[in-house]
């Protein structure tokens, strides 16, 4: 054993492995704890190893009622031995074994929780632009959507959508439209109706002109979030990739959930090839 602190409860349920006391689940559970501690494998295997001698020793004397003769002792040790080696290799399987379920479980978990669960309005939603001269008159789509801005924020979540959808009905060619879009679409989002959401992004992509990468970038997030909320791997690592390529603000974000989108997918890829 290492200098390491001590783990009873650890020392404990070791015990009662050897003894035979722990179901196959508590097994496994007792296996990935050793991962976190592997100074207490060698711990483990002596207690088995111990186990195995004073057996053997029980069963020659219940047999032939005297003490082991130096001959088995040596018979004793040297199957101890090659018992050691068998643990050594078993306990190689296991922790792999371990390892890779451990593994896999952890992106299981991590892609359900991977998507964004709902997006701050008062930091993701979009308004007009702030005008240096006060002498200067905001637009009328403009004006719609910082009515819109105003709703949203007070909570009033229908009337925002209403007020975007008036942007969007009527100056399809104002360039707001695409910021009614933007915000409509976290609205849905936060709503949990992805799909619409994923249709409003879209449309955000389409209008968004080449000189307004941010917009662009915002689009390609929220809506490989929304991807992946509905299980549309493919689709949410395409949009990710796009986020991840523009080299914005949230590069680092779209670099951590490509890592577990490929990894699922070509989990998903194998499995499909097996069958």
């Amino acid at each position: 054993m290492n200098k390491m602190s001590r783990d009873l409860e650890l020392e404990k349920r070791i015990d009662a492995y050897v003894k035979g006391k722990l179901d196959e689940e508590q097994a496994m559970e007792l296996w990935e704890d050793l991962l976190e501690r592997p100074d207490y494998i060698e711990l483990l295997e002596t207690e088995l190893g111990l186990k195995s001698i004073f057996e053997q020793r029980a069963n020659n004397d219940n047999d032939k009622r005297k003490n082991t003769s130096s001959a088995e002792e040596e018979s004793v040790i040297y199957s101890l031995q090659k018992y050691w080696k068998w643990m050594a290799a078993a306990a190689a399987i296991v922790i792999l074994i371990v390892s890779v379920n451990i593994l896999q479980r952890n992106t299981d978990q991590s892609l359900n929780n991977l998507a964004v669960k709902k997006f701050k309005l008062a930091e993701t939603l979009s308004s007009a632009k702030i005008l240096r001269s006060q002498m200067s008159r905001l637009s009328p789509a403009d004006s719609l959507l910082n009515r819109g801005f105003e709703a949203a924020l007070s909570g009033d979540v229908d009337k925002a959508l209403a007020t975007y959808d008036k942007i969007i009905d009527g100056y399809s060619d104002d360039p707001a439209v695409v910021k009614a879009y933007l915000n409509k679409g976290l609205i849905q989002y936060n709503e949990k109706k992805y799909q619409q959401s994923i249709s409003s992004f879209e449309h955000v992509l389409d209008k968004v002109s080449d000189n307004n990468p941010i917009l662009a970038e915002k689009a390609y997030w929220y809506l490989g979030n929304a991807y992946i909320h509905i299980d549309q791997l493919k689709e949410a690592r395409d949009a990710i990739h796009n986020v991840y390529i523009m080299d914005g603000i949230y590069r680092k974000s779209a670099n951590r959930v490509l890592k577990k989108l490929d990894y699922k997918l070509s989990n998903m890829h194998s499995d499909d090839g097996n069958q």
